[in-house]
């Protein structure tokens, strides 16, 4: 009976967080695609000009995050998720009554605001502080919500989009996350922690089972710097894709139907690969399991810089497959590495070093094609980013004894 009820409560709270992902990231970020070849056809804008709204969404989200994960450290994920979403939904409706780049680029940034408080990070420390037994399934779980937003928002948004237009389509989708903001208020219920003191650093805590660290002493290990520039350059190549995805098959010759499908099957490929690589991490070394995903990634890469359509498939299986383990190793072994406790302010560092690797990486993929004329360059720089990643990732490892006491 214990056992079902410790599955239920895993579950539940992992099925939550799932849902959150799927609106914050997939209606601010990958889900918001689908509307790209209208708004480009309306205004007869650049690529590289729509692009630079993720450059604005990502890069500023990065620079706020550390803020807003030191607020998660002392008031909670609650308030945060709530003043988050409300975001959301408002800039939704008043991404409908755009008429230049500026206004487009001034609700992204309010955009990032949203994701700071509601995204990637609050919803793997809202889990983490709730889940103790099966922590990695129960984060892979959850983080699965980033790409089944890719699945289902594009699939909500594109028949809105055929029967009244983008602008229409926008204020239909602003009801969303008043929904879900609802069922955050109802059920989720808030968790303290004792204060985490410096003299407690490096202990095993009762109260998460986690060896937690503070973040100063994380700011001097070795460990936190490699993850933070691992994240970088694997940040930029995963958002130059996704950003990018649809775009790149309707150069290929994609009707907007097959390029719709093909980018939702390509999340539905990454949100298996979330899954599986939580519930994998908790039975081998997640740090090599980290490596065996970048190189899958890579050589997916490769495949998409052959710029041909024969080569597609067998590159968004690869890049989705390695992509979706890095995501929830990364943050799987942020909290395994650091702990609980101080996972705002850790987590938000982290964070925007991913962002603002995000952020290039969606507008100088698009920058790159509009100069090259097609996207063949754009992806050979991501391979040589990944390349690199794997070089860092051999720095990603457990914390000793002897280094949390040698600092």
């Amino acid at each position: 009976m214990n056992e079902q009820k410790s599955f239920f409560s895993v579950f539940s709270i992992a099925i939550i967080g799932t849902i959150i992902l799927i609106v914050t990231n997939g209606m601010t970020f990958s889900g918001i695609t689908i509307f790209d070849e209208a708004i480009l056809n309306e205004f007869g804008w650049s690529k590289s000009e729509l692009k630079f709204r993720d450059l604005v969404n990502l890069v500023a989200s990065s620079l706020i995050v550390p803020f807003v994960g030191a607020m998660i450290d002392k008031y909670g994920v609650k308030r945060l998720m709530v003043l988050g979403l409300s975001l959301i939904a408002l800039m939704y409706y008043l991404y409908s009554f755009i008429q230049t780049t500026y206004h487009m680029y001034s609700i992204h940034l309010v955009f990032a605001i949203a994701v700071s408080c509601a995204g990637t990070l609050a919803t793997v420390i809202m889990v983490s502080q709730r889940v103790t037994t099966n922590r990695g399934t129960a984060i892979g779980i959850a983080l699965a919500g980033t790409s089944a937003g890719g699945i289902i928002i594009p699939q909500i948004g594109r028949p809105l989009l055929e029967s009244f237009g983008w602008r229409t389509a926008f204020q239909y989708e602003a009801i969303i996350p008043i929904v879900i903001l609802l069922i955050i208020v109802t059920l989720i219920k808030p968790v303290k922690f004792k204060k985490n003191e410096e003299a407690e650093s490096g202990k095993v805590d009762a109260e998460t089972g986690l060896t937690e660290i503070t973040f100063k002493k994380a700011l001097r290990l070795p460990v936190f710097w490699a993850i933070c520039f691992a994240g970088v350059f694997c940040f930029y190549s995963i958002m130059g894709i996704i950003s990018n995805l649809f775009l790149y098959l309707r150069e290929l010759d994609f009707s907007t139907t097959q390029a719709a499908n093909t980018f939702s099957i390509f999340f539905g490929i990454i949100l298996v690969a979330k899954l599986t690589s939580g519930m994998i991490a908790e039975r081998i070394d997640e740090y090599k399991l980290f490596r065996i995903q970048i190189a899958i990634m890579m050589l997916g890469t490769v495949g998409m810089s052959l710029n041909t359509s024969s080569m597609v498939w067998p590159s968004l299986i690869a890049i989705g497959i390695g992509w979706g383990g890095l995501y929830t190793l990364l943050n799987y072994i942020m909290i395994t590495t650091f702990g609980v406790k101080s996972a705002g302010k850790i987590g938000g560092v982290i964070s925007t070093f991913e962002g603002i690797g995000s952020g290039l990486g969606a507008w100088v993929t698009g920058l790159v094609s509009d100069i090259t004329g097609d996207y063949s360059m754009s992806f050979w720089i991501v391979v040589v980013l990944l390349f690199l990643s794997l070089l860092i990732s051999f720095y990603i490892r457990k914390v000793t004894p002897e280094q949390l006491l040698a600092r």
